[in-house]
């Protein structure tokens, strides 16, 4: 029997178009399967009211909207893709913004969130002036979530670049992304709470 096709969501969080690691991204995604369904979006487009924690206080609303859009995006994949420049070492507010609506999603009567997001992979592609141990706290942080999410890790595709189209002289990150999804022994379970986190060279 063939195994279902792979449904790849790739999240775009920059709020530069075409930007380094946009086309990092591109080029990995070049290297997929026909049979692997892709689904681009950008986050800046489908902007989400400023999140509030109800935790301790009422009840979440059922989404609606764009968060409603991303939900479902979200559910239908199998790879999830966050496609992020390291800003302050860190995600770029939109895929923050974006991750903090799973805490909604997970307290939402009429999901099933964590159940339905379990088996998925998580990936990250990201690029930065910098070197590649600047990123280190940003793999760890959506290792963590992917362990806490019961998803398995992907790993990091990591690029250097500042200024426009200066990836395209990094030529280890090109020629790394034409296998980054390909290299099925990459993927892994999340390390399990209080594991080491293992620190591999990209």
């Amino acid at each position: 029997m063939n195994s279902p096709a792979r449904r790849f969501l790739f999240l775009l969080s920059s709020s530069r178009r075409m930007g380094n690691t946009e086309q990092l991204a591109y080029c990995a995604a070049h290297s997929l399967p026909e049979t692997a369904q892709q689904r681009w979006i950008h986050l800046q487009d489908y902007p989400l009211p400023y999140f509030v924690d109800l935790r301790h206080h009422t009840p979440y609303p059922e989404p609606a909207g764009n968060a409603q859009l991303l939900l479902e995006a979200t559910l239908e994949a199998t790879d999830l893709v966050l496609v992020a420049p390291l800003y302050w070492y860190s995600l770029p507010v939109h895929a923050k913004h974006y991750l903090d609506y799973w805490s909604a999603w997970l307290r939402t009567s009429s999901l099933n969130f964590r159940h339905d997001m379990r088996g998925k992979t998580l990936w990250s592609i990201v690029a930065s002036s910098g070197n590649r141990a600047e990123a280190q706290p940003l793999e760890d942080a959506l290792v963590l979530t992917a362990n806490y999410m019961q998803m398995q890790w992907g790993g990091m595709l990591y690029g250097t670049g500042s200024r426009p189209n200066d990836i395209q002289d990094d030529l280890g990150a090109l020629q790394r992304a034409q296998t980054f999804f390909s290299e099925a022994a990459t993927t892994k379970p999340a390390a399990g709470r209080g594991a080491t986190i293992s620190k591999k060279a990209h």
